[in-house]
C-alpha cells in the first residue's frame, strides 16, 4: 500500500510542476484561462483557441517549457541515483524513486503517444517551432525508448528486477 502512496505522491508532484509551469508561463503571456480536470489529469486551457494560434515562439515556451523542466529533473534525479539510494529517510527515498520514474516517463509519453489519445502539448510546441507535430512525436518516441532503458537501470540500482518485457533491458543482460 505504501508504494501506491509514494507513486501517487510522485504523480501529484509531477502534475503540480508540469501544469503549474504551463499556468505560470501562460499568465506571463496573458494566455491563462482556466485549469480543466480530465480523467487523465489536469489541463491548463489558454485564452487563444487552438485554431487561432499563430506560429509564435510563445506557444513553444508555454507548451514546451514544463516538459523540458520535468524531463531535465528526471535526468538530474537519475544522475543522483546513488545519493537517493543512500538517503537515511526511507519515505523520501521511496518518493524520489517514483518521482524519477514518473519524470523520465510521463513527458516522453505525453509528446510521443499522447497526441493519439488526447492531444497534449505537441500542438503548441509544433506551432511555436513551426514544424510538423509528427517530428516532435518521433523525437520523443526515441526519447521514450532511451528513458525506458534508463528507468530499467534505475530500478536495477534499487535491486528491483522484473521478467516483464516492459521492465527489463532490451539492450543488455
Amino acid at each position: 500500500m505504501k508504494n501506491w502512496l509514494y507513486f501517487v505522491t510522485a504523480l501529484i508532484l509531477y502534475m503540480l510542476i508540469h501544469e503549474g509551469l504551463h499556468a505560470y508561463i501562460a499568465l506571463l503571456f496573458n494566455e491563462y484561462d482556466v485549469i480543466k480536470i480530465h480523467w487523465y489529469g489536469p489541463e491548463v486551457l489558454f485564452v487563444t483557441p487552438v485554431a487561432e494560434r499563430t506560429s509564435e515562439r510563445k506557444w513553444f515556451i508555454i507548451s514546451g517549457f514544463s516538459n523540458l523542466v520535468t524531463l531535465l529533473t528526471g535526468y538530474l534525479l537519475f544522475i543522483m541515483k546513488r545519493k537517493i539510494i543512500n538517503l537515511k529517510l526511507p519515505t523520501l527515498r521511496s518518493i524520489l524513486y517514483y518521482v524519477t520514474i514518473v519524470f523520465l516517463l510521463f513527458d516522453a509519453v505525453n509528446l510521443s503517444i499522447g497526441p493519439f489519445l488526447y492531444g497534449g502539448d505537441v500542438n503548441g510546441i509544433s506551432a511555436g517551432l513551426k514544424i510538423k507535430p509528427w517530428i516532435i512525436q518521433i523525437l520523443f518516441g526515441s526519447i521514450l525508448l532511451v528513458n525506458r532503458e534508463l528507468i530499467v537501470k534505475f530500478m536495477n540500482c534499487f535491486g528491483i528486477r522484473s521478467s516483464n518485457i516492459l521492465f527489463k533491458s532490451w539492450y543488455s543482460k
